[in-house]
C-alpha cells in the first residue's frame, strides 16, 4: 500500500504557479510582436543602392527564375540581399563590431586587425563552378581573338603579401597557390604578369593602404615598372612620372567595412606626367555620356570614398584617347585596382578602351569590331576575381556549358 502510494506522488505533475505562467505567456507575446515588427519593417523598408558607412554597393534583390532556383544560385543571392537591405543594418553592425572589440577578437566582418596598423581583408575562396566559367569563357575569348595580344595581372592582396601583419593564429586561405593554378589553367594563350613577386619585393614600403582593400599608388608604379617590358613599352620613348599627394585624411574600405580604426588617416598620391613628350587625353565616359581632360576627380577628395579620386569610381565603359605619337590601343578588363594603375598606362597609347564586367551590358563583339584593339588587360585583384560571377557572361563567344 505505501508503495502505490510513492508511486502516485510521482506521477503527480508539476503544476507552474499561475503568475509565472502569466509572465511566460506576456514574454512570448512580446517576442511574436518584436518578430512580427522586424518583418513589418524589414517589407517597409527601401532597398538602398550603396552603403555610405562601408563605401559599396549593396546586393539587390535577386531575379526568380527556374534556373537560378536550380543552380543554387538564387538562395545565395538572397540571402545576400537580406543581410545588405535588413533595417537598421548600419546600427546593429556597430553593436556587434562594438561587442566583439571588448571581447578581444581580431577579426570582424571579414578584416582581420593586423600589426602596425593594418587592416588586413580575408583571402577570398572561389566559387568553383563561377572560377571555372571565368576561365573557359578567358580561354574561349582568347582562342576567337588569337591574332590579338593577351596579358593577366592578378595582384594578390594585402593578406597574401604582409602575412607577418597577420594577427597570432590567424588562418586564410593560400591565394599564391590558387594564383599559381589559375595560370596553368589558362596556359601559354596568355601572358602572365607576375605581380606577386614585384609586391613581395617591396612588402616593406606603403604598397597597401592600412584601411583600405586596395594597392597605393606607389604599389601600382612598382607593378607597372616591372610590367613595362611584357606589355611593349619599354621600347617607347619614357614619360617621367612625378607623385603628388592630394590627401592625408583617407580612411578606407576596410575601416568602414569592420568598424575598426575609423579615426585613422593616410594619405592618397597621385602620378602626373613631366616634360615635353606627355600627350594630352579626353576621358569618355560612354554610358554617363560626360568627357573630361583628367583621369582624375578632386571632387571625390570631400566625400566618404577618397579612393573614387581615380576616375570618379567605377563605370562600365570607359574610352581614353590620347595624343601619344604610336598607333597602340589597348583593351581592359578590370576591377577598382585599374583605376591608379590606368595613369600609368595612358602615355603610351594612342586609345584605351575600359570595361568593367561588374557594370557592362553592351555588346564586347561590337566594340572590339569598333575599335580594333592591339592588345588586352585582363587586372584584377586576386579576391575580386575569384568571386566574380560576371566576367563569363560579358566575354563574347564565352556562353559556358
Amino acid at each position: 500500500m505505501e508503495k502505490k502510494k510513492e508511486q502516485n506522488k510521482k506521477r503527480i505533475k508539476y503544476r507552474m504557479p499561475k503568475g509565472q505562467k502569466k509572465v511566460q505567456v506576456v514574454l512570448a507575446a512580446v517576442f511574436l510582436l518584436l518578430l512580427a515588427g522586424i518583418c513589418l519593417l524589414n517589407l517597409l523598408h527601401k532597398d538602398r543602392e550603396i552603403s555610405e558607412r562601408e563605401m559599396r554597393v549593396l546586393a539587390y534583390k535577386p531575379e526568380l527564375s527556374l534556373e537560378n532556383v536550380a543552380s543554387g544560385r538564387f538562395m545565395k543571392q538572397f540571402e545576400s540581399y537580406v543581410s545588405d537591405q535588413f533595417a537598421g543594418r548600419d546600427f546593429w553592425v556597430q553593436i556587434k563590431t562594438s561587442a566583439d572589440s571588448l571581447a578581444g577578437k581580431k577579426e570582424e566582418n571579414g578584416v582581420f586587425i593586423g600589426k602596425k596598423e593594418y587592416l588586413l581583408e580575408d583571402i577570398a575562396v572561389p566559387d568553383e563552378k563561377d572560377l571555372k566559367d571565368n576561365l573557359e569563357a578567358m580561354k574561349k575569348f582568347q582562342k576567337k581573338y588569337s591574332d590579338v595580344t593577351m596579358h593577366v595581372m592578378l595582384v594578390p592582396n594585402a593578406a597574401n603579401v604582409l602575412k607577418k601583419n597577420l594577427p597570432a593564429f590567424a588562418v586564410t586561405a593560400d591565394q599564391s597557390s590558387r594564383i599559381k593554378e589559375v595560370q596553368a589553367e589558362l596556359g601559354e594563350g596568355f601572358d602572365w604578369i607576375d605581380v606577386e613577386k614585384t609586391m613581395n619585393a617591396h612588402r616593406d614600403e606603403e604598397i597597401y593602404y592600412h584601411t583600405d582593400h586596395h594597392w597605393t599608388t606607389k604599389g601600382a608604379y612598382y607593378a607597372f615598372q616591372d610590367a613595362k617590358k611584357q606589355l611593349g613599352i619599354a621600347e617607347k620613348e619614357e614619360v617621367k612620372m612625378k607623385a603628388y599627394g592630394v590627401s592625408n585624411d583617407f580612411n578606407g574600405t576596410l575601416a568602414a567595412k569592420s568598424g575598426y580604426q575609423t579615426g585613422y588617416k593616410e594619405p592618397i598620391f597621385i602620378y602626373l606626367p613631366e616634360g615635353d613628350n606627355a600627350p594630352q587625353i579626353v576621358v569618355n565616359y560612354v554610358e554617363e555620356q560626360k568627357k573630361s581632360a583628367s583621369m582624375y576627380d578632386s571632387s571625390k577628395l570631400e566625400e566618404r570614398d577618397q579612393y573614387a579620386v581615380f576616375f570618379g569610381g567605377n563605370h562600365p565603359l570607359i574610352d581614353i584617347r590620347t595624343t601619344c605619337a604610336q598607333d597602340d590601343r589597348l583593351l581592359i578588363f578590370k576591377d577598382s585596382y585599374a583605376n591608379c594603375f590606368i595613369p600609368f598606362l595612358a602615355p603610351y597609347y594612342r586609345e584605351i578602351v575600359v570595361v568593367d564586367p561588374r557594370y557592362y551590358s553592351g555588346n564586347l563583339e561590337t566594340l572590339m569590331e569598333e575599335k580594333q584593339v592591339d592588345s588586352v588587360l585582363f587586372l584584377y585583384n586576386a579576391n575580386t576575381f575569384f568571386e566574380d560571377r560576371m566576367l563569363s557572361g560579358v566575354l563574347p563567344g564565352a556562353d559556358t556549358e
